[in-house]
């Protein structure tokens, strides 16, 4: 699936959940931030994402896939991202700026910062996935 086929499909998605025109979202926007979605349109989101995508999307995504890469690595103290934590969400959230993954930040703080691109690219690679997993069958 390409970057465009999956923003395309996401676009009515984001809307539903935002009340944003479809054709105005772009990949920059973060949706919080440019498109007033709160925290429970985030999770109505993933639940509209994997309906549509046939994909699974965890609440904690992102901080899971960085304990997966170093188990045993702390994801927080004290409720905010460790340093070693906020440096596997910069690898693995590239379409972030690096500069706003850094201490002191929050964990609850993380969704804030989450963009269209974000999506676009987990969506990317949960349905790459997903078909290597059929095509390997």
């Amino acid at each position: 699936m390409t970057e465009q086929e999956a923003l395309s499909r996401l676009r009515p998605l984001i809307s539903e959940v935002t009340g944003s025109e479809a054709d105005s979202i772009e990949m920059e926007h973060g949706l919080m931030s440019d498109l007033g979605a709160e925290s429970l349109d985030l999770l109505d989101l993933s639940f509209l994402i994997e309906d549509e995508f046939r994909i699974r999307i965890e609440a904690d995504e992102f901080t899971r896939q960085a304990k997966e890469k170093q188990p045993g690595m702390q994801i927080e103290q004290d409720g905010y991202l460790t340093d070693d934590a906020l440096a596997e969400l910069r690898a693995a959230l590239p379409e972030i700026p690096p500069h706003k993954l850094v201490s002191p930040l929050r964990t609850t703080s993380l969704p804030s910062l989450l963009t269209v691109s974000v999506f676009v690219h987990l969506v990317q690679r949960k349905v790459a996935q997903k078909e290597a997993v059929h095509v390997n069958a």
